[in-house]
C-alpha cells in the first residue's frame, strides 16, 4: 500500500499524541476532489483543522504525522465518552457527484488504510468510529444517512486475510435470520419478490458474496 506525503501546515494541527485508541472516519464533502489536492490545500492554507490521511479511489496522502494531534473531531460537547483528537487518527474520504455519493474506490481504499492502522496500533473494530459517533456532526454524511454503508465498511475491516475473505464469500446462508443484519431486509424483500427461491421448509440458499448485490438492488427500489 503506497502512501504519499505532503506535510500539513503546522498552524493546522497540535502537539504530540500520547496514544492511539481510536480511528475516526470523515468525508471531505467536496465534489470532484482528490486526496492529493486536499493534502496540498492543508499544507498551503491556515484553516485550524486537519486530518492524518486523505483517501480517494487512486491514492492515499499523509498530511499530519501520526505521532501528532490532528484537529479533526474536536467539539464543545461530545457524544462519545472517550474519543478525542489526542487519542485518535483522522481519515478523510474524498467524494464526488451530487447527493453525497462517495466513490466506491475511495471507500475500499479507505477500508484498506484503516485495516492497516488497526493492525499497527491494535485497535479493535468497535473503536473505528464515524465523526458522527464522536460529536454528532453529520459526517461522513453517506455513512450517517445510509447506515448499511457504514455496516459494510466495518465488515470490510474484519476481512483481512484473502483466504478468510474467500471462505466468507463462499459461505451459504439458508435462513434470513442467520444473515448479517445489514442484509436481512433486502433478503426478505428478495424472497417476497421471487428473486430468491424458498423451499417447503422455508430455507433459501444464498452465497455470502451475493448478499451485497441484493442490498444494492434494494437501494435502487428494484425489490419494492
Amino acid at each position: 500500500m503506497e502512501i504519499h506525503t505532503k506535510q500539513c501546515n503546522p498552524a493546522n494541527y497540535g502537539g504530540a499524541r500520547g496514544q492511539t485508541d481510536y480511528i475516526v472516519v470523515h468525508y471531505t464533502a467536496n465534489q470532484g476532489d482528490t486526496a492529493q489536492n486536499n493534502a496540498a490545500y492543508f499544507a498551503r492554507e491556515t484553516v485550524q483543522a486537519s486530518a492524518h490521511y486523505f483517501v480517494d479511489e487512486d491514492q492515499i496522502w499523509s498530511s499530519v504525522p501520526e505521532q501528532s494531534i490532528a484537529w479533526h473531531c474536536g467539539a464543545k460537547t461530545y457524544w462519545h465518552p472517550h474519543c478525542r483528537n489526542a487519542n485518535s487518527l483522522g481519515v478523510e474520504l474524498c467524494m464526488t457527484g451530487p447527493g453525497n455519493v462517495l466513490r466506491r474506490g475511495s471507500i475500499e481504499r479507505g477500508a484498506q488504510l484503516v485495516r492497516a492502522l488497526m493492525q499497527q496500533y491494535g485497535i479493535p473494530p468497535e473503536n473505528v468510529l464515524r465523526h458522527y459517533d464522536v460529536t454528532g456532526k453529520h459526517c461522513p454524511a453517506p455513512f450517517v444517512e445510509q447506515p448499511a454503508l457504514w455496516t459494510d465498511f466495518k465488515a470490510a475491516l474484519c476481512a483481512q486475510d484473502p483466504e478468510q475473505m474467500e471462505d466468507e464469500q463462499m459461505k451459504i446462508y439458508n435462513y434470513v435470520q442467520d444473515m448479517p443484519g445489514w442484509a436481512q431486509q433486502a433478503a426478505t424483500k428478495a424472497i417476497q419478490k421471487g428473486v430468491l427461491a424458498m423451499d417447503e421448509t422455508g430455507a433459501v440458499s444464498v452465497y455470502a458474496c451475493n448478499l451485497q448485490p441484493l442490498v444494492w438492488l434494494e437501494r435502487t427500489g428494484a425489490l419494492d
